[in-house]
């Protein structure tokens, strides 16, 4: 059983139905609550959302609205006063004249931080206070436009006029909206341009302005973004991405959630349209509000849901718990009656119960049981003497099966070890060694793990047998068999093949590796003295080299591989290795 099912069963067993009751009633006038504050939330907030989609949507639309009105107003002033009758002589003969005109319209309009008319080689010949009066402005965007055509610059830092307009070092830098229009005389000859340098602070007004008169004012932030995504009026260091400006000015305005500041923002961008003559400068206004300001309301539903729901859960609860004590009583004790039965001898029934018919059933039920039980514990007693003696023979022949099948693994193992082992050195057999070697080609096979067969034969064997005896030719073998198990590693094998042959398995190994075994082992068994009663006898060995290769068919050619090689050490003169045809020395004086 898993543990969390126990758990839970294990916390039931201690509870009273009175008390599960109760808390079932509180669970589920929680869950109601819970579920019901869940769409409560979900509907309060879509409706929150919708809400402040539409208040940013229109507080951005009316700045937007508001900054064309306002260039408008000031592009046509400017086109009125180029255009006038009465000052087509006098824009290039009488600077005087056109400086008052010039500064009475800034009187009127503060936001005008300087007018000037220039000449058509780009000298300022009039202008508010003087200001760059004699000076060249040839080389100035609103001038070279203001000659072909009537044109307005967008948002730039001050250039020739922050030093005359700056009254303090500490004062901000002074931005400039520029307006200009070709001018011309009575004859309708170009008289040169005037031009209208807007301060930029004009629109901050307007900003507060529109916000003081919006229901979002306390927590909405209105930017203003030039056509390339800097901020005009917003955060210096923030820019907007240009696929929304386009989206924007393409639709009536986008919705999107900003997280690149500290608290998730709801905004809305509306683009500029322009106005009448006014062509707009493509500025886009970002109206926008922290997330968790529209929220709160739909979140302060919640908890007022919340609360109540609580205290709804708790008085059903309470009633619950009351009104489960009437029904609980009966079956309480009746418990304690059928607990009396298991305690003392003498009770053997219960008394009947009322309250419902479920209990009253319960009690009948009880009693009818309890009679029957009585009757079946003479039959128990007899049935479990018979269960008892049929358990002991079960054991018995139980335990005899358990020794016979120990006894058959026994004799299983060791007749399997008899058919794997050579019984002269105890190393493997060829029956034996084969699986091991097949699953060494099937990994070359399939993976290109290298592997080796080393063949050995101890030489002249034959005169070994004619000269010491047959005991003394298998001590001989005995010997040779440990050295090679002795000197391989975990990984490889070692098998007898019959006789004096012996064949060892080695993984993951190439030519030089090989080779390099082989003749260890083969210098190893040359040393080696082995005692025969009076006799100690020394022998060598040859051994022949294979390499698993492409060539070869299957393991059997490998083996074969090997087996020639063995014939050609043998031949070359015994105690040495080969290997492809050549000995180990052949290859040597080759290299």
């Amino acid at each position: 059983m898993p543990l969390s099912s126990w758990s839970f069963q294990n916390i039931r067993n201690r509870m009273t139905v009175r008390l599960q009751v109760a808390l079932v009633t509180a669970v589920t006038c929680s869950a109601a609550v819970g579920i019901a504050a869940v769409g409560a939330a979900v509907v309060a907030k879509n409706s929150a959302q919708a809400n402040a989609n539409q208040q940013l949507k229109t507080l951005a639309r009316t700045m937007a609205d508001r900054l064309d009105q306002h260039m408008f107003e000031r592009y046509r002033e400017i086109q009125n006063i180029a255009s006038l009758s009465p000052l087509q002589n006098v824009w290039s003969k009488d600077g005087a004249a056109t400086r008052t005109i010039l500064e009475k319209l800034q009187a009127s309009l503060p936001e005008y931080a300087w007018l000037g008319f220039a000449t058509p080689d780009g000298m300022v010949h009039a202008a508010t206070k003087g200001m760059l009066e004699g000076v060249s402005v040839a080389q100035r965007p609103w001038f070279v436009d203001g000659l072909k055509q009537p044109t307005v610059e967008d948002v730039h830092d001050a250039k020739l006029l922050e030093k005359l307009l700056r009254t303090s070092p500490d004062e901000a830098p002074f931005r400039f909206v520029d307006v200009a229009m070709p001018v011309f005389d009575e004859h309708q000859v170009l008289a040169g341009v005037l031009g209208a340098h807007m301060s930029w602070t004009w629109a901050d007004a307007v900003r507060r302005t529109v916000l003081t008169t919006q229901d979002t004012a306390n927590a909405a932030e209105l930017w203003v973004s030039a056509r390339d995504g800097s901020l005009l009026i917003g955060p210096a260091d923030h820019k907007l991405d240009v696929v929304l400006l386009t989206d924007a000015a393409k639709s009536d305005g986008v919705l999107f959630t900003d997280d690149t500041s500290s608290a998730p923002m709801l905004s809305a961008m509306v683009a500029t349209r322009g106005q009448g003559s006014y062509p707009g400068l493509g500025w886009a206004v970002v109206a926008r509000m922290p997330v968790a300001m529209i929220y709160a309301p739909a979140h302060q539903l919640v908890l007022q849901i919340l609360l109540i729901g609580g205290i709804v859960a708790v008085f059903a609860s309470a009633v619950a718990w009351f009104l489960a004590g009437s029904v609980t009583n009966p079956l309480k004790a009746l418990a304690i009656s059928l607990d009396l039965i298991g305690r003392q001898a003498n009770v053997t029934s219960v008394e009947r119960q009322h309250g419902s018919l479920d209990i009253l059933r319960l009690s009948a039920a009880v009693r009818s049981l309890l009679r029957r039980v009585g009757s079946a514990e003479a039959s128990e007693q007899n049935a479990n003497s018979t269960i008892d003696t049929l358990q002991r023979e079960v054991e018995d022949q139980k335990r005899d099966v358990e020794q016979k099948m120990l006894r058959y693994g026994a004799d299983l193992h060791a007749l399997q070890k008899l058919a794997d082992t050579d019984s002269l050195t105890g190393l493997l057999n060829r029956r034996a060694f084969l699986p091991f070697a097949e699953d060494a080609w099937n990994y070359y096979r399939r993976y290109g793990r290298a592997f080796s067969i080393l063949m050995f034969d101890i030489d002249h064997f034959k005169r070994i047998n004619d000269t010491f005896g047959h005991a003394a030719g298998d001590e001989v073998i005995r010997e040779m068999g440990k050295i090679i198990s002795s000197g391989i590693r975990a990984t490889d094998k070692v098998a007898r093949f019959g006789g004096e042959e012996f064949v060892v398995l080695l993984r993951e190994t190439d030519e030089a590796a090989a080779l390099l075994m082989a003749n260890r082992l083969r210098e190893k068994i040359a040393s080696t003295i082995v005692t025969a009663g009076e006799h100690r006898i020394s022998f060598s060995t040859s051994v022949g080299c294979a390499l698993g290769s492409s060539s070869a068919r299957d393991l059997e050619d490998v083996i074969q591989l090997a087996d020639t090689a063995l014939y050609v050490a043998k031949t070359s003169g015994r105690n040495r290795v080969a290997m492809d045809g050549v000995t180990a020395e052949g290859r040597r004086a080759a290299a």
